[in-house]
């Protein structure tokens, strides 16, 4: 019993290796992730100046939305009040109808070239996004859980 102790308290005494400290997150101004996203945009797409002032215009309107409806919900997950089925519904089909003007906005705006590459990097952020990017696969017995995708 006392080895066991022993060996137990040796294995936890051991020095764990420093980890590195991450920074704050710095948080950027609505206009500043906009101007981001343009010239990223611009980069991958090989926009026009013409068309980075309209994807511009889009980008805003997207981000106020978006930050409207951060809003709405911070506030409603404060209060503690959960949505009932008919209120989850209006939200997700105003999310959808969003989508479906968004993409004939860039539809509208790009030529075919763009707009392949667009739906591309549009897909590839989605499925990120509706795989947790940042969740890191769970193992079951050892092996590693893959993805039937």
């Amino acid at each position: 019993m006392a080895a066991l102790l022993l060996a137990g308290t040796i294995g936890f005494s051991q020095e764990k290796p420093e980890t590195v400290k991450r920074q704050p997150k710095v948080e950027l101004t609505a206009q500043q992730r906009n101007d981001l996203r343009v010239k990223e945009l611009t980069l991958k797409l090989d926009l026009t100046a013409s068309q980075q002032k309209q994807m511009a215009t889009i980008i805003a309107d997207q981000e106020k939305s978006r930050s409207e409806m951060k809003v709405k919900m911070k506030e409603k997950r404060d209060q503690k009040i959960t949505p009932t089925a008919d209120e989850v519904y209006a939200m997700r089909s105003k999310k959808l109808d969003a989508q479906i003007e968004n993409r004939a906005k860039m539809k509208k705006l790009l030529n075919a070239d763009q707009f392949a590459k667009w739906e591309k990097i549009h897909s590839k952020q989605e499925r990120n996004a509706r795989n947790g990017f940042y969740k890191r696969p769970k193992k079951t017995d050892g092996l590693q859980q893959q993805n039937p995708k």
